[in-house]
């Protein structure tokens, strides 16, 4: 997977403690989670071009996951969604441009959280810059190597359905 140049305001030398404390910071807000169980609203989108599809990792979990995060508190799910894959990524969309595929609820210890997945196909090849130390790195991956990457049972059954669709 390519490493894209961070688009950032923060100081390059930095980058490496940010990264160090991020794990900690993931750590901490999961206790919290698992504590106070608040209900939370998460957006993620499946970028698509041709039959690749994009990918991240973040600086504080393993693996690689679709770009998204938690929406803000009135926060319309597409608005949330094309926010957090600007913020990611600095793919800028239109909330129109997005298809609803899914949207789940679940429990768990860590609370009732509500998941809306999305997903576009885009046109043209996207230009992908990731923050550096939230995201790690951000790219296009041919969609077979993408349910190899994840490790997600939830994002490679996504992939696996999308392209059964795709050449049925």
């Amino acid at each position: 997977m390519a490493e894209h140049r961070p688009l950032t305001g923060i100081p390059h030398s930095l980058l490496p403690l940010i990264r160090w404390f991020m794990p900690s910071v993931y750590t901490l807000a999961c206790y919290w989670y698992a504590c106070l169980q608040p209900s939370r609203t998460t957006a993620a989108v499946a970028v698509w071009y041709k039959n690749q599809i994009l990918l991240v990792s973040h600086s504080y979990k393993a693996g690689y996951s679709l770009p998204g995060g938690g929406m803000r508190r009135h926060e319309a799910p597409e608005c949330g969604a094309v926010r957090e894959l600007f913020e990611e990524t600095g793919v800028a969309i239109e909330p129109a441009a997005l298809y609803l595929v899914d949207v789940s609820t679940r429990m768990s210890q860590y609370g009732k959280r509500t998941n809306y997945l999305f997903e576009v196909q885009l046109g043209d090849t996207p230009q992908i810059h990731v923050n550096g130390w939230e995201i790690t790195t951000g790219s296009l991956v041919d969609a077979h190597e993408a349910c190899m990457l994840s490790k997600s049972s939830e994002l490679r059954r996504y992939i696996k359905d999308t392209l059964a669709k795709n050449t049925a």
